[in-house]
């Protein structure tokens, strides 16, 4: 089972944060392509394999966390699909194998009596962007690499329709974020029970309370478990933490446990 380290703010540069993981002994960097160092203006295929030669590491992607696949505006959704599409090809040319994207719930309405919410009162519109986004993904991934739907704050019925149709096709898989999914009070959990193979990558982090990306044995959370989890299905992980040194301690740790 491969762990690897997000991209952190207190990494000067890319090369910084390639350092940082080969010294701690884990397998890859998660490029977040919201941060303005990782973003597809900042990246080229032959920066980042360079980068892999050099270090002995390899890379996943995070897309921007903003993305709007199912945009109602065409102009604007075509944008959004154009950085998903750039990075997945990006990400084709330097194996990376995974690719990571929140699914968004979208614009909505608050009425006296209840929540509107724009992608569910305009199914169709919504389902058929979804469609083509899932199409055009496809297509750019060339079997190569697989793009993972990470859960938020839980899944509403019209998100998981829309995964639903994304995991139609092979190249879509789920990324479970632990921490997440212990703060929505595991209710995407049998979201995840139905559909558990198609784990391909898990964000993993402690949690207590509402508060998730503390370091391991910072929380309540049986992370173990998850970790095992994760190891059945043949997932990757992301120590997901935000500091150097949380994530050191989350390293320390782990080693301790075998795993």
């Amino acid at each position: 089972m491969d762990f690897g380290m997000p991209f952190l703010l207190e990494c000067p540069d890319i090369e910084s944060a390639c350092a940082l993981c080969a010294r701690l002994g884990l397998q890859f960097v998660e490029l977040n392509l919201s941060f303005p160092l990782c973003n597809l203006d900042a990246l080229t295929a032959q920066r980042l394999n360079a980068l892999r030669a050099q270090y002995g590491i390899y890379f996943t992607f995070h897309l921007d966390e903003e993305l709007a696949p199912c945009a109602f505006d065409s102009r604007v959704r075509a944008a959004y699909v154009d950085c998903a599409l750039r990075a997945i090809t990006l990400a084709r040319e330097t194996g990376t194998p995974t690719v990571n994207l929140h699914w968004p719930r979208g614009v909505y309405v608050t009425l006296p009596e209840r929540v509107v919410y724009l992608f569910e009162s305009c199914r169709e519109d919504y389902l058929q962007n979804t469609r083509q986004f899932r199409d055009a993904c496809v297509q750019a991934a060339d079997d190569r690499v697989n793009i993972c739907v990470e859960n938020t704050s839980g899944f509403l019925p019209f998100q998981q329709e829309a995964v639903d149709m994304l995991l139609e096709n092979p190249v879509f898989g789920l990324t479970l974020d632990i921490g997440h999914d212990y703060t929505a009070h595991f209710i995407d959990a049998p979201y995840y029970a139905l559909h558990a193979d198609r784990l391909r990558h898990m964000h993993a982090h402690d949690a207590k309370g509402s508060h998730c990306h503390l370091p391991f044995g910072g929380g309540d959370m049986d992370w173990p478990a998850q970790l095992r989890r994760a190891q059945q299905a043949g997932a990757r992980v992301v120590i997901e933490v935000k500091t150097v040194a949380a994530l050191s301690q989350s390293v320390a740790l782990l080693r301790s446990t075998a795993l």
